[in-house]
């Protein structure tokens, strides 16, 4: 194995660390926004977030053994993964509107089970930090005479409550996620091109090495 092809496999494995890791971040973001979000986003999330790390993991055995099926399936997944990526930025066409039409829609189902069931909006005030659909008048227009504790900061009521609306609030903590996860996407994006070519390089490598030994 020449200096060339070391350098390569130095190189390539070190962005296999750092795919890994990419492809953890997206998969705790999924987890992070697990019931927060689109289901198809979720599922997007965690299916390219899989792939990343499985490949990863593939990539360094492969290479570390210089086996030229495992490597050669490495750079068909890493193929697979760049497909997917763009597909997420291009194909999907999840947009901080949907983001937040799907935020609004969720806050305004949750706010029709508090007119029937009260206390159903009590986790979305207590983890957005928000009170009522709009804002607090939301609980006077419906003849409630108290907020919910949940419309204070650690459910204190002696503490001034929270002044801005759920759909507000839950909308900013979508598109912050969103715009976090396609930053990490656009950065797995330019990863996997460089570790394609490499992959492949390698396998040249590897198969002319198995053809000079077996002569």
């Amino acid at each position: 194995m020449g200096c060339t092809s070391g350098c390569v496999k130095c190189f390539l494995n070190t962005l296999n660390t750092l795919n890994a890791l990419s492809g953890l971040s997206l998969i705790a973001i999924a987890t992070i926004a697990l019931s927060k979000a689109p289901f198809a986003y979720i599922l997007f999330l965690y299916g390219l977030g899989g792939i990343i790390f499985v490949s990863a993991i593939l990539g360094c055995c492969g290479i570390c053994q210089e086996n030229v099926c495992m490597t050669a399936t490495y750079g068909l997944l890493l193929l697979a993964q760049l497909i997917i990526s763009l597909l997420g930025i291009f194909g999907f066409k999840f947009s901080e509107n949907y983001i937040e039409k799907f935020a609004a829609e969720e806050v305004e189902m949750k706010w029709n089970q508090e007119l029937v069931e009260p206390g159903a909006m009590d986790i979305y005030q207590s983890v957005y930090e928000c009170c009522g659909r709009d804002g607090p008048d939301d609980y006077v227009a419906i003849g409630r005479k108290t907020l919910p504790s949940s419309c204070y900061p650690q459910a204190d009521t002696q503490k001034p409550h929270y002044l801005a609306g759920c759909v507000q609030k839950s909308s900013q903590n979508f598109v912050a996620l969103f715009n976090y996860a396609n930053d990490t996407n656009w950065i797995a994006v330019g990863i996997t091109a460089l570790m394609i070519i490499a992959a492949f390089y390698l396998v040249g490598r590897f198969r002319k090495q198995r053809i000079r030994y077996n002569y």
